[in-house]
């Protein structure tokens, strides 16, 4: 027997105050019928009992019709995920998950608190205690999306559609105040949650699947070998914390480590292989190995700094904020930069490696990237670099 749906949305005339009428929602569902109020009163003279909505240019009508799509849009992606769930489909059943009495199974931030209780029980492990934060913000932003356009405490994952994505990201953007690269940023940690949910056979599609956010890649800063060469003369001898974050940070330099990366790494990870001497280790972001030659500058570093001691810290290195506040000091009074930050570190040695003739291969095993692409847009080639394959055509033409 086929199933009819249907959703009326009515005025109760018989309630009116001061020419205001509350507005119902009928649900009809094969000969199954449920009815609600939308918690919203509207002037009688502009409801349109035809089309089931305020017709005429107050403000304020876009903006209760919008309200009665949000609920329309609703009614009709429950009525949809329980026929996927095969469970029956009654009026009164589609009034119950609607205010939450029962469920079609999870929710967004229920889903992302489960995630974020997961990552927070490795941090330290494999996770940084950054991306333990960076989904507390998202888990905070998506309360407050869902607040604000759905007027709900949460949403199914069943309900998630494009639009949802589209408009949390417009959300970010125009009332959060965040920028592009923070925009995609934001939308990552849902679009694992989501596409989780989906591989586990949560939901029946994925509201991600032809959806994309332009990360608004910066363009990556770096020294050149100029401002290498100055920064290693820089010596303060009255302040000795300077001159050890210049180190920490040439070693990055000099090895393309990240500064979580530099301050896990231990003498467990440095081993010899043809009499020289290599890192071997993983990321911590992404859980990848990689492999770092070890230069004569950095292992002077080491024979000054570090602690040999099995299972240790190879480094003392202290907190990210105050190594780039020294930092930055060390740039301003060694005359290099006056925004001097650690991450710079692996951007140098990216583009360094590639003016010495390292390919893009060899250089996205020693930063540990997942993907070519990664490595690409990671590392600028100079204009050192391009001068020598030009001088190539130069010779022949």
């Amino acid at each position: 027997m086929r199933s009819t749906f249907n959703i009326l949305f009515y005025v109760n005339r018989s309630k009116e105050r001061k020419g205001l009428v509350p507005v119902l929602c009928r649900v009809t569902v094969s000969g199954t019928v449920a009815q609600f109020s939308c918690k919203l009163s509207v002037p009688l003279s502009d409801w349109d009992p035809k089309a089931g909505k305020l017709v005429g240019k107050g403000r304020q009508i876009p903006i209760i019709n919008g309200i009665l799509d949000g609920i329309r849009a609703r009614v009709t992606v429950i009525y949809h995920e329980l026929a996927f769930r095969g469970e029956t489909r009654t009026a009164g059943k589609i009034k119950e998950v609607y205010f939450g009495k029962i469920g079609t199974g999870k929710t967004v931030l229920e889903a992302l608190e489960r995630h974020i209780e997961a990552i927070e029980s490795r941090v330290g492990k494999d996770r940084a205690s950054s991306t333990l934060n960076k989904y507390r913000v998202v888990h905070r932003h998506l309360s407050d999306f869902i607040q604000w356009k759905y007027h709900r405490k949460d949403i199914f994952l069943g309900e998630l559609d494009e639009a949802f994505i589209r408009c949390y990201c417009n959300f970010l953007r125009d009332e959060v105040g965040v920028s592009q690269s923070s925009v995609w940023v934001y939308q990552m940690p849902l679009r694992t949650v989501v596409t989780s949910a989906f591989n586990e056979g949560v939901i029946s599609k994925n509201p991600f699947t032809q959806f994309h956010v332009s990360p608004d890649v910066k363009e990556r800063q770096f020294l050149t070998e100029k401002q290498l060469s100055k920064l290693m003369d820089f010596n303060s001898p009255r302040k000795k914390a300077l001159n050890q974050v210049r180190d920490m940070f040439l070693f990055s330099c000099f090895t393309g480590l990240s500064f979580i990366d530099l301050k896990k790494l231990k003498s467990n990870d440095i081993v010899e292989i043809n009499g020289s001497h290599w890192i071997i280790a993983r990321r911590q972001k992404t859980g990848v190995h990689f492999q770092a030659k070890l230069l004569p500058i950095s292992m002077a570093i080491i024979k000054k700094y570090g602690n040999m001691q099995p299972g240790k810290p190879l480094f003392d290195v202290g907190e990210y904020c105050t190594v780039n506040k020294r930092l930055k000091r060390v740039g301003i009074l060694s005359g290099v930069s006056d925004n001097l930050t650690f991450h710079m570190g692996r951007h140098t040695f990216a583009t360094l490696a590639l003016s010495k003739g390292m390919s893009m291969e060899s250089l996205k095993q020693v930063l540990g990237h997942t993907d070519l692409q990664t490595t690409q847009i990671y590392a600028k080639i100079t204009s050192t670099r391009l001068e020598q394959d030009y001088s190539h055509l130069t010779k022949e033409y």
